[in-house]
């Protein structure tokens, strides 16, 4: 059989309406009290199918996949998708609601909890998802697929050693930092653009706990809901375009969020409101509609596209051993005392000298497990983890890919924590401080994509 490419691609707005307010900030006591204009969230659904396979990318502008177990079920019961041909994605965007992660996560799992505003605004963001299915779904037609790439210099390593001898976040310029901006695109016969996948390796934090000049903190969709936008607008028709986090375990903006590590007044701490107020919405905005444009110099280059790509899917997963805090370590407090905030750093005095009691973890025999995913389209493979890995394992996935098109996206579902290659794995940074024990992740990491490949190789359906 002839295979024929369809595609058919929507999107929805999943901000929280006004009577959702106020909904809490990542801070004690602060709360986020309207969105910001222009910086609206949304999520968006690609459906492709070449005749004998059907594979969904799902993209939410958010802090992580919400629910994604209970996700995959509606979209099995709606329409159909088995999950392994279903790519969630986050941008991992800080600046929203959080219903993702830790006690937020735990808090709503049960569908009747979900009555506060942040129970309503989950609610209402999964049904946005699956309503985006369907409306994709009706939007299919007769298409063709095309990968491209080029640079973009807004990330930069953020793991950087202060002269005091100190691990922190900040702006390590001569770190590994991966600028690829890797673009799949679909067009349909008129060559109208139907959808785009966008992939890079950046945290999703310009607008961090950050106010705007009313004094305000807003629901920001970050420089990837300003990128994607910028873009729909400037193809029209209805084009979707879609931003996927690749790995971007140590790799923030170049204009991050304004907290200071190291106050060069002594004082020796940092807080959250360091930034000048409104500046990050500014910040966010240059930085979308450049990343825009370095997208759209990659899409350009695209030179060769298929109308009948082959289209396969394989699950997998991966284990790390696990680790714990020392007895009568106070997590949260440790947590900040790393990177210098004030919030950590109870009964220190401006001007005294630097010290920090940095905890020594302690290895478990704890497994904790990690999905992995790999969706081939045509000659380019998505190879997806549920983690934040670093910027040096996705480098080396996509080096012994046996594909030359290989996508590393993460934030495909909950979240396991930090995976540090093994050339940081002493870097006692604030990820250093997580549930799973490094020191190879490397292996790990390329073993369970590699076992992926083999699958696609010998031929398994």
């Amino acid at each position: 059989m002839t295979r024929k490419l369809t595609v058919g691609a929507a999107k929805l707005c999943i901000s929280p309406t006004p009577d959702m307010f106020p909904v809490p900030v990542a801070i004690p006591n602060a709360m986020y009290e309207e969105v910001k204009e222009g910086q609206d969230l949304h999520v968006r659904a690609i459906v492709a199918d070449n005749g004998e396979k059907r594979i969904l990318f799902v993209a939410f502008e958010a802090g992580g996949v919400p629910f994604p177990e209970e996700l995959l079920g509606y979209l099995k019961e709606s329409y159909g998708f088995e999950a392994q041909d279903v790519l969630l994605s986050a941008t991992h965007c800080h600046s929203m609601p959080r219903i993702d992660h830790g006690n937020n996560r735990m808090k709503y799992l049960d569908p009747a909890s979900r009555t506060d505003n942040m129970g309503r605004f989950a609610t209402m963001v999964l049904q946005k998802a699956v309503e985006a299915v369907g409306l994709a779904l009706k939007t299919m037609r007769p298409a063709k697929v095309g990968y491209g790439e080029g640079k973009s210099y807004l990330n930069i390593n953020r793991d950087q050693l202060f002269y005091e001898g100190y691990w922190m976040q900040g702006q390590n310029w001569e770190g590994p930092s991966d600028k690829t901006l890797a673009v799949v695109e679909f067009k349909d016969e008129q060559d109208n653009v139907i959808a785009a996948i966008l992939n890079y390796a950046c945290h999703s934090i310009t607008n961090f706990v950050q106010k705007d000049f009313d004094g305000k903190y807003k629901v920001s969709g970050d420089f990837p809901a300003v990128c994607c936008d910028w873009l729909e607008r400037h193809f029209g028709s209805g084009a979707v375009i879609a931003w996927q986090s690749g790995a971007a375990g140590n790799q923030n903006p170049v204009m991050a969020f304004g907290g200071r590590r190291y106050d060069l007044l002594g004082t020796n701490y940092s807080d959250f409101s360091s930034g000048a107020v409104g500046a990050s919405y500014i910040n966010c905005v240059t930085m979308g509609e450049q990343h825009a444009i370095d997208a759209l110099k990659a899409m350009e280059k695209i030179t060769f596209f298929t109308s009948d790509p082959e289209i396969k899917t394989y699950d997998g997963q991966v284990c790390f051993k696990g680790q714990k805090f020392p007895e009568g370590i106070d997590r949260a407090k440790h947590r900040w005392m790393v990177d210098n905030i004030a919030l950590g750093l109870d009964g220190w005095k401006p001007g005294e000298p630097l010290h920090k009691e940095l905890a020594e973890m302690i290895p478990t025999d704890d497994e904790i497990p990690a999905r992995t995913q790999l969706i081939v389209v045509g000659d380019t493979a998505f190879y997806g983890f549920n983690a934040e890995l670093y910027n040096e394992i996705g480098v080396l996935c996509k080096e012994m890919s046996p594909f030359k098109h290989t996508i590393v996206t993460t934030h495909t579902g909950v979240n396991v924590g930090y995976i540090l290659d093994d050339a940081s794995k002493d870097h006692k940074v604030f990820q250093y401080f997580g549930n799973i024990h490094h020191g190879e992740s490397n292996k790990i990491v390329t073993d369970g994509m590699m076992a992926l490949f083999n699958r696609y190789y010998n031929g398994e359906e």
